[in-house]
């Protein structure tokens, strides 16, 4: 056997009988979000063995939020998946709530979860426009992105941020949203419902796409469970799991939806299931606007007593974080779990009685999901890796953290 290095190919062994292995450098590249590096063995175009090399957007979330006050890392988290960013806030909120014994309002559980499903809404247009260019699709990535600048303009409305809302917060959220919102939210999901079904004709049953996703990056529903797979990764193997049913968080066990299930294991189950998770986020949100109060408080009882009274008689239209910057982490722990678009956000939180945790240990949804999609580039065409990697939604800066 012998080894040589030269140029992309990091190595050659020959296997004899006029059979080698290549060892070739995949990425980092732009665009589609694919900013890690994978070592992946090659025995003619078929895929061997992938070694991950991530890393490359490593901005030591975990550090960072051990260095400041326990407020202020909430626009620091939701930088690890902004498409996503309510959910992941959610997950943060959770865990200092459960330390600090908070609880929050009943019109806040609602809005929480409007909130929380247009992030899941949002997170899989982001993920199914960039997995279009993987497939050679421009429009594909033009009507998911389109679709998504309106859902984007929604968010405004609410927080004033269009991709950065820092929104929730431990206890409650902080701005309520305008009478327009709940008009205009349902005039955006009748329009979203329609323009998903053509998108699934145009992009996803396109001949060229269709054939792109159908039978590639095979995952079965055992390998997805023994690898812990999560998010439209595992359901695409039709393993039934998902944190809002595991754990009823919010108000999802008051309101009807079904978990979103394909079997196929395939890039085009994976894909469906997207699809069909942004249905059942529609008539979420349809019923918890129904159900929604429109008056009372943003925030629990305990987080409102922290406000001054003159911002307390404001805590009905918004909440000035100046109450939570007073507010010390207690001795202990607490844990939170959401569930994003791409998967299960985990964050636990340590205090030890000072403005700032003592640590905080995050788990990603695209972390999670390197093994098995490892797992399913194996025996896989070399040119099937993007369609395959966009299968799963995987975004680097969100598993470096």
């Amino acid at each position: 056997m012998r080894e040589e290095s030269y140029g992309l190919v990091l190595g050659e062994r020959d296997l004899g009988a006029g059979r080698r292995v290549l060892d070739i450098f995949w990425g980092p590249q732009h665009p589609t979000s694919g900013h890690t590096r994978f070592i992946v063995e090659v025995d003619g175009d078929i895929v061997v063995n992938v070694t991950p090399d991530p890393g490359y957007v490593h901005r030591t979330m975990e550090k960072l939020g051990e260095t400041r006050h326990w407020i202020q890392n909430i626009p620091l988290f939701e930088r690890l998946s902004l498409p996503d960013a309510i959910n992941v806030t959610w997950a943060y909120a959770l865990a200092v709530e459960k330390l600090l014994k908070y609880d929050v309002s009943p019109r806040a559980q609602y809005l929480r979860v409007i909130m929380g499903e247009l992030s899941r809404i949002s997170t899989h247009l982001y993920d199914l426009g960039l997995h279009g260019i993987m497939i050679g699709s421009s429009t594909g990535f033009m009507w998911g992105y389109g679709l998504r600048e309106l859902l984007v303009h929604l968010w405004a409305m609410v927080s004033g941020s269009r991709t950065t809302p820092t929104w929730v917060v431990p206890g409650g959220v902080r701005t309520a949203p305008p009478d327009a919102f709940y008009e205009q939210t349902k005039g955006f999901l009748q329009y979203l419902e329609k323009k998903i079904d053509e998108f699934v004709r145009v992009v996803v049953k396109n001949p060229v796409g269709f054939y792109r996703l159908k039978d590639v990056g095979y995952l079965s529903k055992e390998e997805a469970a023994r690898l812990m797979a999560t998010g439209p990764g595992a359901r695409g193997s039709g393993v039934a799991w998902d944190a809002r049913k595991a754990y009823k968080y919010g108000i999802y066990d008051e309101l009807e939806w079904d978990i979103c299930v394909e079997d196929g294991g395939d890039s085009l189950a994976r894909t469906m299931v997207r699809i069909c998770e942004i249905k059942q986020s529609a008539g979420i949100i349809r019923q918890a606007l129904d159900r929604a109060p429109r008056e009372g408080s943003l925030v629990g009882d305990a987080a409102l007593h922290r406000l001054p009274p003159k911002l307390r008689e404001k805590a009905n239209e918004y909440v000035k974080l100046s109450g939570f910057f007073v507010v010390m982490l207690p001795q202990g722990e607490g844990t939170g779990i959401t569930e994003g678009g791409r998967g299960r956000y985990y964050f636990h939180v340590f205090g030890d009685g000072s403005e700032k945790p003592y640590r905080v240990r995050i788990s990603t949804p695209s972390w999670q999901n390197l093994r098995p999609m490892i797992k399913a580039f194996i025996g896989s065409r070399l040119m099937d890796l993007p369609a395959i990697y966009g299968s799963f939604g995987y975004f680097p800066p969100e598993q470096d953290r």
